[in-house]
């Protein structure tokens, strides 16, 4: 009997065995295409651009990626479109219907409803050709950023089109469209720290009392507006206010410690008792290969408030802003080698 048993057992094994297969070397995953485009809070993808010197585009390459667990055999002419609805969905997520005013504009979209200027150049194929044996491909984006409007933020919407032959665009959530938030850049833009900016509100009779309460901003952010020359909000102002346009301050950096800083608004009544900036580097006592490039602006200027809906408040602001911006000197590329 026990033989009877152990020979039922044994025929069973040998025909699991033959009807068992390498699963591993099946597909586990469909060959999806799709971006990688990782995304932040606000469901955008932040690209920092480097303003040129000689005001010449600039290129970003996004990276197309064919999912799977194997390699596709065939070609992919993967079709790239603008994704507007996409966009539209991010700025209702995030801002609602009643703060248009702050959404993110469309980078593609000559026609846009709150600016009447066109945009910046935007160029990138139509197809990008991802071969055989690849799972990668770069979509080239070349961008002309000479008059961006920062007080603006500027996303480039795209998407991979579906119901093309060839490919399947990838069907999970942030892969298969890509929402990217083009941010220039330059050597003093940036986020400072602005705490020791102090802000001391006038009497009434034209005197600053620095006894008085004080009004601190922690941070502020200079945005690049070309190789030398950025802008920021005075005082209390920043992108989040209907009237920030209003309140706009230029600032063009030049060698040897010179800073201009200038207002288009009389109402805003700035004026500028004295301005400089300076500029370090520190290595890393721990990380010799990371170098901290430190700029600090020292100023003094005079605003008038008006946001508040009352009496218009004028300002005394000064004090010191610092930025700290590391840098990976084992990265040969520049722009590569910042720590954002």
């Amino acid at each position: 009997m026990n033989k009877i048993i152990n020979l039922i057992v044994a025929m069973a094994a040998l025909s699991f065995c033959f009807s068992c297969n390498n699963e591993w070397e099946d597909e586990q995953f469909a060959h999806y295409v799709g971006f990688k485009a990782p995304i932040n809070s606000e469901g955008c993808t932040t690209v920092h651009v480097r303003y040129n010197e000689d005001g010449s585009t600039v290129r970003y390459q996004l990276p197309l990626v064919v999912s799977g667990s194997t390699i596709h055999e065939g070609n992919i002419n993967a079709v790239v479109e603008i994704d507007s609805d996409s966009l539209e969905i991010v700025n209702m997520k995030n801002f609602g219907a009643r703060r248009t005013d702050i959404w993110f504009q469309n980078l593609a979209d000559n026609e846009n409803q709150y600016i009447e200027k066109d945009r910046i150049v935007t160029e990138f194929p139509a197809t990008v050709k991802i071969p055989a044996g690849e799972s990668t491909a770069l979509l080239d984006i070349e961008m002309d950023l000479t008059g961006l409007d920062q007080t603006w933020r500027w996303v480039l919407p795209l998407k991979v089109a579906e119901n093309q032959p060839g490919y399947k665009a990838n069907t999970r959530k942030h892969y298969n469209n890509a929402m990217l938030n083009i941010v220039p850049f330059n050597d003093y833009s940036g986020t400072y720290s602005a705490s020791t900016m102090d802000g001391y509100a006038d009497d009434g009779s034209g005197n600053y009392p620095l006894d008085q309460a004080k009004l601190v901003v922690d941070t502020k952010t200079f945005y690049a507006t070309g190789a030398n020359t950025a802008f920021f909000y005075a005082g209390p102002i920043d992108h989040t206010y209907k009237q920030r346009e209003e309140y706009r301050v230029d600032v063009t950096f030049e060698e040897g410690g010179r800073i201009y800083l200038t207002a288009d608004n009389p109402a805003l009544g700035f004026s500028v008792e004295s301005a400089s900036y300076e500029k370090s580097d520190v290595a890393d006592p721990l990380k010799p290969y990371l170098v901290r490039k430190n700029t600090t602006i020292n100023a003094v200027y005079f605003m008038t408030d008006a946001t508040n809906g009352g009496e218009p408040v004028k300002y005394k602001f000064t004090g010191a802003m610092v930025m700290q911006r590391t840098i990976n000197t084992q990265i040969p590329d520049q722009d590569q080698a910042i720590q954002w």
